[in-house]
Parts: structure tokens; C-alpha cells; sequence
């Protein structure tokens, strides 16, 4: 299966394994990452622009997780000009809980761990689009708070539909999926069932905010193409932001957990909601003209930096995406492809693309895999 990019966005990855040949053990030999994601673009299409105008169009250029994206900028700018950020935030929060309830959504049910075409029951159709109809209300609530009685309706189709999915948090904050709905089935076709191996995560964390931030200042289009932090290869997303409640093999279980808790999160007492906003976005200053953010997006944890010059227009900008964490030239899904040993036929390729929508990348991909010597 090939994911079109025009689904996702621009760009688009390619995704090459070759392995030796069965005679020889058929190893994984080498994993091959080649993208066409545009990066860099940031400066050249902010520089010299009032900095008001910067997050919504940053927000429009991103096609998935434009919310987040568009958060990160009005904290960055928020820090930069000394302003309290996390006030940014929080008149946001509704949108973000619904921008990851609905991209998870999404990319779960139409990528490869969804339910097979043709086999989709009209009463999960109609669930899944109840609960996305709710995201977008409630995502649109940046742009116009949207009244009280609406957002709890609102709130209500959203949960109500997560329940019938199988989407549904138990008293300790586990996944509670019945047998027989359609969470339960993701698990068992894209889980510990399908034979796939997962390695444990090393998290991109908060602690690492500081010196990414100082490498993506140095070195904004090469940083945030391919980061790299030395003699570690941070994991972000669900499966990262986990903890050690989830193990290695359990990262689509993740996600989902990430969909039902966001859910949750929607009705949550102002306390709680406070303490997950606290651990969902940051954003400092570094001197009296530049700030950053870091926001944690559906797929990971999401970098902006800016620097104002002396009237309040952008002098320097720069982005960086999740999706170069997990798929960098030795990143974690490079890593768990090796591990898995996938064999050059059908079987092979369609275990790569389990693995890289696990990953959940921000743009379409391709997958093939050679054996050596038969490219």
C-alpha cells in the first residue's frame, strides 16, 4: 500500500529496505529515508512580517496539526515580546484536546491498522464522523469562542461517539475497549497480534527543550531536517509521552489511549485540565526579542523559535516537526525496522507500512523492500 501525500500534505516520504537474500539469513541490510518534506521554508516566508500575522499563517500552511502548529507560534511570539504564553495556550486548549482526538482518529481508521474497505459497519461510519463533526467545532474555537451550550453539546456527540468506538479511559486511566468494538480490533490487527516488534522509546522530553532550541538557533534548515541529539535517538508522540505504563509493543495502544484521554480531558475539571496544559506546551524567553515554544502535536513534540527585531517583525524563524525525530537516518523507525527483519514480497512490505503508520508520519509515504541484488 502507498499513501498518496496529497492526503496529508506537502512532501512525502520514501521508505527503502533492503535485505540480504534468505540464503545468506536475509538481514536487513541497509534502511533508506528519503524525503521531500520542505524545511527551511519558515524564515523565507516570515522574515519581515509583522509578528501578529504569524500564527495564523502558520497555521494555514500546515495542513495536519495546523492548530498546534499555530499555537507554538503565538507562544514563541508571546515569549519573545515577555508576554505571558501560557495564557495562549490556554484559550486554546479545547482546540488542541480535539486536534489530537481527530488526527488520531483519522489516521487510525484510514491508514493501515483501520478496518479493511468494504468491512466498515454504517454505525461506526456514523460515529466516526459524529466525533469528528464535534473536533471541528470545538477546533474552530480560536478563531470564535463558541457558546457554552453548543461546546458541552459539542462535547457530549464527541465522547458519546468514543464510547461506541471502544475509545473509553476505566477509573485507573487504562484503555477500556469491548471485545467487539472497533478499538478492539485495531489492537488485535495492528497489535501484539501482528507479529511486528516495537522498542522500548527514548523520550523527547521538556529536559531536551534547551539544547534543541540552541541547535536549531545554530542551525535552523540543517537542525531541522535531521536532529539529532549525541548518543541518543529521541522517540516522540504517544508511545514517548507514555511513560513506563506502556511498553514497546504497545504503541498503536498508545495512540489510542491518547484519543480516549483527550476525550476525557474535554469535560475535565479546571485543575486537571490546567496540570495536562502544563505538561502539553511550554514556551520561555532566551533574551528580550526571542522566544520559543515547544507544543506537544498528535505526532510529538512540535519546535518554534523566533527572534523580533526592534519594530515587532519577524527577524529570524525556525520549525521543527516531529516527524524528523522518528524518521531520521538512524531514528526510531529505522531502528525498529531492523529489529524486525521484514522480508522482500507482500508480507514484508505490508509489515513496513504497519510499522511506519504506527509511527504516524506527517505525510504520505512509500514503502518498498529489495532484496539485495534485485533493486
Amino acid at each position: 500500500m502507498t499513501t498518496p501525500a496529497t492526503s496529508f500534505g506537502p512532501g512525502a516520504i520514501a521508505l527503502t529496505v533492503t535485505v540480504a537474500p534468505p540464503a545468506e539469513g536475509g538481514d536487513v541490510e541497509a534502511v533508506r529515508v528519503a524525503s521531500t518534506r520542505p524545511v527551511g521554508f519558515s524564515s523565507a516566508l516570515f522574515v519581515n512580517r509583522p509578528a501578529d500575522e504569524i500564527p495564523a499563517l502558520v497555521g494555514r500552511l500546515h495542513s495536519l496539526c495546523g492548530l498546534s502548529h499555530a499555537t507554538a507560534a503565538a507562544m514563541a511570539v508571546a515569549a519573545a515580546r515577555g508576554e505571558d504564553a501560557t495564557a495562549v495556550a490556554t484559550t486554546r486548549f479545547d482546540g488542541l484536546l480535539a486536534e489530537r482526538l481527530g488526527e488520531h482518529l483519522r489516521s487510525t481508521f484510514l491508514g493501515p491498522a483501520g478496518t479493511p474497505p468494504g468491512e466498515v459497519p454504517r454505525e461506526m461510519l456514523a460515529d466516526l464522523r459524529a466525533v469528528l463533526a464535534a473536533t471541528r467545532e470545538l477546533a474552530a474555537t480560536t478563531a470564535e469562542p463558541i457558546p457554552p451550550p453548543a461546546r458541552r453539546a459539542a462535547i457530549g456527540r464527541a465522547r458519546a461517539g468514543l464510547e461506541r468506538l471502544g475509545l473509553a479511559l476505566d477509573r485507573a486511566g487504562r484503555l477500556d475497549m469491548p471485545p467487539a468494538s472497533w478499538a478492539a480490533g485495531v489492537v488485535e490487527r495492528f497489535g501484539a497480534a501482528s507479529g511486528d516488534r516495537h522498542l522500548a522509546p527514548d523520550p523527547l522530553t521538556a529536559a531536551d527543550d534547551e539544547i534543541v532550541i540552541a541547535a536549531l538557533a545554530a542551525d535552523p534548515t540543517g537542525f531541522a531536517a535531521a536532529p539529532r541529539l549525541a548518543d541518543r535517538r529521541p522517540e516522540t508522540g504517544p508511545l514517548a509521552r507514555a511513560g513506563a505504563g506502556v511498553g514497546g509493543g504497545e504503541r498503536i495502544v498508545a495512540r489510542l489511549a491518547e484519543i480516549a484521554g483527550a476525550g476525557r480531558l474535554l469535560d475535565a475539571r479546571s485543575q486537571t485540565r490546567a496540570r495536562a496544559l502544563d505538561a502539553w506546551v511550554r514556551a520561555a524567553s532566551i533574551d528580550s526579542r526571542t522566544g520559543y515554544a515547544a507544543v506537544e502535536s498528535p505526532r510529538g513534540r512540535l519546535h518554534h523559535l523566533v527572534r523580533l527585531d526592534g519594530i515587532g517583525r519577524v527577524a529570524f524563524y525556525a520549525i521543527l516537526a516531529p516527524t524528523e525525530w522518528n524518521f531520521g537516518a538512524d531514528g526510531p523507525f529505522v531502528a525498529t525496522i531492523r529489529a524486525n527483519r521484514p522480508t522482500a514480497d507482500d508480507a514484508g512490505r505490508a509489515q513496513v507500512e504497519r510499522i511506519a503508520a504506527a509511527f504516524d508520519p506527517c505525510v504520505g509515504f512509500a514503502v518498498s523492500v529489495e532484496e539485495r541484488g534485485r533493486a
